[in-house]
């Protein structure tokens, strides 16, 4: 045991390991001097805080911005149920617009003609088309429902229903 005790005392008292021995001290020194000042800091804001409270400034202060959140959320919360009301309902919006343009009639150029096409999103909506000649135009609506129509469609607006038909 003796002879432990030695070699333990030998290796300590070596410049190595009192040099080590004293970068930790100075490191454990830093280390609470650090935070003795970050403890100062917290104490001096949680003091503004705490004086501040006494005021009655305060209080008013602290109602304000309650209400001010209780607002926010309540405006929140309507937002929330009108994006649900669009939601349900938007399938009544066109989302799908396309038109073609074409010459219906033999001998005739320019393109003057056209099929119209709006859908909502479940594939329902209207081809609205104008037919143009040198005679005059005439204008044709066609309901669709699901991607299909119940009326006949000349060639033009099954080529543009076709293109956009939901599966």
């Amino acid at each position: 045991m003796e002879q432990v005790l030695q070699s333990v005392d030998i290796v300590l008292n070596t410049v190595w390991a009192r040099l080590a021995f004293g970068a930790i001290a100075l490191v454990l020194l830093l280390a609470a001097v650090i935070l003795l000042v970050q403890w100062g800091h917290q104490r001096a804001r949680l003091a503004q805080v705490f004086e501040r409270a006494s005021a009655p400034s305060f209080y008013t202060h602290i109602d304000t911005m309650t209400h001010a959140f209780d607002q926010q959320t309540a405006t929140q919360n309507e937002l929330r149920a009108v994006c649900a009301d669009i939601e349900q309902t938007s399938h009544g919006f066109f989302d799908t617009v396309d038109i073609e343009h074409y010459d219906a009639f033999a001998g005739q150029a320019g393109k003057f003609s056209f099929s119209l096409l709006m859908l909502n999103r479940n594939g329902s909506g209207i081809i609205l088309t104008s037919l143009t000649s040198t005679q005059g135009s005439k204008v044709y609506v066609k309901r669709i429902e699901t991607g299909k129509s119940d009326t006949a469609l000349s060639r033009e607006e099954q080529e543009l229903l076709s293109r956009h038909a939901r599966s």
